[in-house]
């Protein structure tokens, strides 16, 4: 049998109170004494015959995301510092990273508010298209940026920790497994 850590992280803490604050509210939903009247009956449209499923392959093909690969920079801020980090990497390193090719996204925080005694979670999530060229791009131009290179350098002290993940839609695997 699989044993469970005995310390949850923030992030599973935050999931289940989501979880149960929804569970609550459904059970309270329940719990009203007046009744609503009945609806009136509405008129009956005529059935429609039902559209063609389209196959999953055409659906995907449709988003242009076949072949994409997405990439999350995920900073932890030391207590205090989630806004000023934030307000750093989009005035200073997104504009590298951009000139280097990737395409920004989107930026998270969580929890979703600025915390002056506790680490907020800042996520920055990136695409690439090629993976060829626009890695290649991206390292070749960042690697030995002295801008690039000094910035990490200098936000190393407010943060508590930064990793960067990389993953790619299951339709895409094959491609890229098969080099």
């Amino acid at each position: 049998m699989r044993q469970l850590p005995s310390q949850l992280s923030r992030r599973s803490f935050v999931a289940a109170g989501a979880c149960a604050t929804v569970a609550s509210l459904g059970v309270l939903a329940g719990c009203a004494t007046e009744t609503a009247a009945a609806p009136e009956p509405k008129e009956e449209a005529p059935e429609s015959a039902p559209e063609p499923a389209s196959e999953p392959a055409a659906d995907l093909a449709d988003t242009g995301e076949e072949s994409v690969i997405y990439i999350v920079d995920r900073l932890v801020a030391k207590p205090g510092e989630g806004k000023a980090v934030l307000d750093d990497f989009m005035a200073n390193m997104k504009p590298l990273i951009e000139g280097a090719g990737w395409r920004f996204k989107r930026a998270t925080v969580a929890p979703a508010m600025w915390l002056d005694t506790d680490s907020n979670i800042i996520e920055i999530e990136w695409t690439m298209g090629d993976i060829v060229q626009e890695a290649w791009a991206y390292s070749s131009g960042t690697r030995y940026n002295p801008e690039y290179v000094q910035w990490w350098t200098d936000i190393r002290d407010r943060l508590v920790s930064n990793d960067r993940v990389y993953s790619a839609p299951e339709g895409y695997m094959e491609v890229l497994n098969n080099v």
